[in-house]
């Protein structure tokens, strides 16, 4: 991290201090601090109220997670219920909100390349044939988990328990979500990310984003899956 990231952290710290009442002196003793990414969407494929609706968005994620981080600071343990308290409140406000940043952040980094290809000696389609039979299989199993979600995540990820890759899909940022999984390609199917341009067709819009998706990404991402792998044997 270079002078200028720490000192860009450190004045969303004091200001996230600053908007929670907190002295100087109050140290955030677990809290941790996001920053939101800029992202080039140099697709035709999605318009540019869309893009820029979505990325406000995500921002919008990025800034109550860090509210949210440093709540959690001051937060009354002793007192933590299942059946209300602000701890319980905090904790699943949390998971709502990280899940959120960074799923779409794996979505914005994996989508828009207009020139997208994939050769069939690449780690990410030999691993892909490998588990789903065929690539077109998991195309037409990546689409089925587009559509059957509800607003939500369409996510083709490396299963750590099934040491395998699955997809699956995501319901809203927090339902379903499978354990021991490291994600790999990820398709937002949030009803904001394409109604302005698709309206209700979902299913063009995601035909429209894996045509472009950023094989780069995708295999550097296979590429980590894999020493993951190798670890969890």
């Amino acid at each position: 991290m270079t002078s200028y990231d720490k000192e860009k952290l450190e004045g969303l710290s004091s200001q996230i201090r600053k908007d929670l009442g907190l002295k100087a002196e109050d140290a955030l003793q677990e809290s941790y601090v996001a920053q939101a990414k800029t992202y080039s969407l140099s697709t035709d494929l999605l318009s540019a109220k869309t893009k820029k609706g979505h990325e406000e968005k995500y921002e919008g994620y990025v800034k109550t997670l860090n509210r949210v981080s440093a709540e959690l600071d001051t937060a009354d343990r002793q007192n933590a219920k299942s059946t209300h308290s602000e701890y319980r409140s905090l904790k699943i406000d949390e998971v709502w909100n990280l899940n959120a940043v960074y799923l779409h952040e794996l979505y914005f980094a994996n989508i828009s390349d207009p020139h997208s290809q994939i050769d069939m000696d690449t780690l990410a389609y030999m691993r892909l044939e490998r588990d789903f039979g065929t690539f077109d299989d998991w195309q037409f199993d990546l689409i089925a988990c587009a559509m059957a979600s509800r607003d939500g995540w369409a996510v083709t990820a490396y299963n750590t328990y099934l040491q395998r890759y699955m997809n699956f899909f995501i319901d809203s940022h927090d339902s379903h979500v499978p354990l021991g999984c490291y994600p790999v390609v990820v398709i937002d199917v949030w009803e904001h990310a394409y109604y302005r341009d698709y309206l209700t067709d979902r299913r063009s819009y995601v035909y429209a984003m894996m045509k472009e998706l950023r094989w780069d990404v995708i295999e550097e991402r296979f590429k980590r899956a894999e020493k993951i792998a190798k670890a969890m044997r």
